[in-house]
């Protein structure tokens, strides 16, 4: 037999389950491949791949505006039951959405700098260049030439943080962890500028990738 439940029932059971969660406690990071690491260092700033907590990886972090778990929808192939008027959809292909990431710009552009260095990396990227990266006197096919995709596409983190009700634990909890493989910037949105009033400038950068795995985390 079902039962009234009121507000206070709610609220308890709720609390029981790490209460609701906040859309504003995520982290996400790259694994880049070794080709992508030494680029970086050869040719820009070896800092925009800096894994320590002081490094240029945190304040991408902290200037991450927005950001998404993609969806995940499948396509179906009709089939007609034998039962007059009843069609059963059968799953087919397993179609992964594309992943938009937002960022506030510092100082340093710091977000435009990254991504954008990691665009020339799949295409007319050097390695290794005696000369410099960006030296005006480079060959011009160099605009045309293509990385290998295994040294250019990476995988990604994305982790949902949520907060302990007790004092004794940590600040945070994983709830989820998203792991996008092979994935690279296929877009930087543009990026504009105006003489009215100053306002936050924003770039965003799109992402493919092949599939992703959803893993459950501690609880």
């Amino acid at each position: 037999m079902a039962t009234a439940r009121g507000l206070q029932n709610f609220m308890q059971a709720v609390g029981k389950s790490g209460g609701i969660s906040a859309s504003n406690l995520y982290e996400f990071s790259f694994q880049p491949t070794d080709k992508l690491i030494e680029f970086y260092k050869n040719n820009l700033e070896e800092s925009l791949l800096n894994l320590t907590s002081n490094g240029d990886k945190i304040n991408l972090q902290l200037l991450c505006n927005e950001i998404q778990l993609p969806g995940v929808t499948y396509s179906a192939f009709d089939i007609k039951s034998i039962h007059k008027g009843i069609t059963q959809k059968m799953a087919t292909n397993k179609v992964y959405n594309e992943l938009d990431v937002s960022f506030f710009m510092d100082g340093t552009s710091l977000p435009l700098r990254f991504f954008r260095g990691w665009q020339d990396f799949v295409q007319n990227g050097v390695i290794a260049s005696p000369r410099g990266y960006y030296d005006e006197d480079q060959d011009y096919k160099r605009a045309f030439a293509s990385n290998y995709y295994e040294d250019y596409a990476c995988d990604m983190l994305i982790q949902k943080l949520e907060k302990y009700n007790t004092e004794e634990d940590e600040d945070y909890r994983t709830a989820w962890e998203a792991r996008l493989v092979k994935a690279y910037p296929y877009t930087v949105s543009s990026v504009p500028y105006s003489a009215g009033p100053a306002q936050l400038v924003k770039v965003t950068v799109g992402f493919y990738y092949e599939y992703s795995h959803l893993k459950n985390g501690t609880i």
